[in-house]
């Protein structure tokens, strides 16, 4: 099924669902605040997180890995076919290998990005990971169905700062180098590929 949906309200469902979701965070967030949670508290919430991780996980995947293979399944069909079609079929074995390079790059380089997001941000116990992860995957599954590529990295960080403000333990010193280049990131991106293309025209 495909749904007929334009840019705007696209935005606009995914903005409500995160509104809706942050909201819930914060009523959440209010009712722990200034309690002390018993250790039984803790124990569940930390089962319940193992749901909400593996959610984010699959709504990464389904989000972040096809905004990864779409130029490459296009170059394929290009090959292949010699023209550039509507839609591009993408093989089983570049979805596997983009997936593995996925955990791979998690391995080895994407340690301090956790210790960033699950500690330096604000402090987080099982109850609020719990309600940011389950946020932050609502969100990006939500934008995966209407097709949206949405930076997952960017939806869970604003899930963690929503538990921090609520809680009055947000890092606004941390957040200001994370600001910064979330605007810097999209332009040196798009100058970097157009200086790219240019050169490989330039060759080939």
């Amino acid at each position: 099924m495909k749904l007929e949906i334009s840019m705007v309200s696209s935005l606009l469902i995914v903005g409500m669902i995160g509104a809706a979701f942050w909201l819930a965070t914060a009523i959440f967030a209010k009712t722990l605040q200034g309690k002390e949670l018993e250790k039984s508290t803790f124990r569940m919430f930390a089962w319940l997180q193992v749901l909400t991780a593996a959610g984010f996980a699959f709504s990464h995947g389904s989000n972040d890995i096809a905004n990864a293979i779409g130029p490459f399944a296009a170059i394929l069909d290009i090959l292949r076919t010699g023209e550039i079609g509507s839609s591009a079929a993408v093989p089983p074995i570049a979805m596997i290998t983009f997936g593995v390079a996925l955990i791979v790059g998690l391995w080895f380089i994407g340690r301090e990005v956790i210790l960033t997001v699950g500690h330096n941000l604000t402090k987080m116990h099982p109850a609020s990971g719990f309600a940011a992860e389950l946020a932050a995957a609502t969100v990006v599954m939500a934008a995966s169905v209407l097709g949206l590529p949405v930076s997952s990295t960017h939806i869970l960080i604003g899930s963690v700062l929503g538990v921090g403000m609520v809680n009055m333990d947000a890092n606004w010193k941390l957040m200001r180098p994370i600001g910064l280049a979330w605007i810097i990131t999209l332009p040196a991106a798009a100058g970097m590929s157009a200086v790219f293309f240019l050169i490989l025209r330039s060759i080939f």
